[in-house]
């Protein structure tokens, strides 16, 4: 029995699936592309003429995968141009008056990716008219989310606000250090 070049060719890069269990393996396929590999392990399969169910199973875990890694870079990108967003209104917030304010209260949760997030939540007073405002930091580790928030309970904050509209506000950079 001989193999055709076609056969070939979709078989050359089943090779990492079949070691995976390898362990200098573990570098062939990136965890991007896991999904779309699932995808062509499934039509592999197919091309073989093996089980319907082992077509089925390898393609319904590679549209999960896939779909996973396109959620994942989506958050990423909206991550991205969410702390782009913040360093504009941050500069943009350098020539705006400043308010003193202090925090209210602070909570600390993991954010979606389980590292340790603060939230201060915050009020400053403009022509004496109180406003409201909260600011998230996230940090590397437990400790240091923990120093910076019992830092925070203990100091006067700087609020920039916008002259129009107070209740437009960011909080001094040097609040968030």
């Amino acid at each position: 029995m001989s193999a055709r070049t076609i056969d070939v060719l979709i078989f050359i890069p089943l090779i990492p699936a079949l070691c995976w269990f390898l362990p200098w393996e573990r570098w062939a396929i990136p965890y991007k592309i896991v999904g779309p590999y699932l995808l062509f392990c499934a039509f592999a399969i197919w091309h073989f003429k093996q089980s319907w169910w082992a077509v089925l199973l390898y393609g319904l875990m590679g549209i999960t995968l896939s779909g996973d890694a396109i959620f994942d870079l989506r958050k990423a990108r909206m991550l991205k141009q969410s702390r782009e967003r913040k360093a504009r209104m941050l500069e943009e917030a350098q020539g705006w008056p400043v308010a003193d304010g202090f925090v209210l209260h602070t909570d600390q949760n993991p954010d979606a990716g389980g590292a340790p997030k603060v939230t201060l939540r915050y009020m400053y007073k403009v022509d004496n008219q109180e406003f409201f405002g909260s600011e998230s930091a996230t940090f590397t580790s437990r400790g240091d989310a923990e120093r910076f928030e019992s830092r925070c309970r203990q100091r006067m904050l700087k609020v920039h606000y916008q002259q129009d509209k107070p209740e437009i506000c960011v909080l001094d950079n040097d609040a968030m250090r």
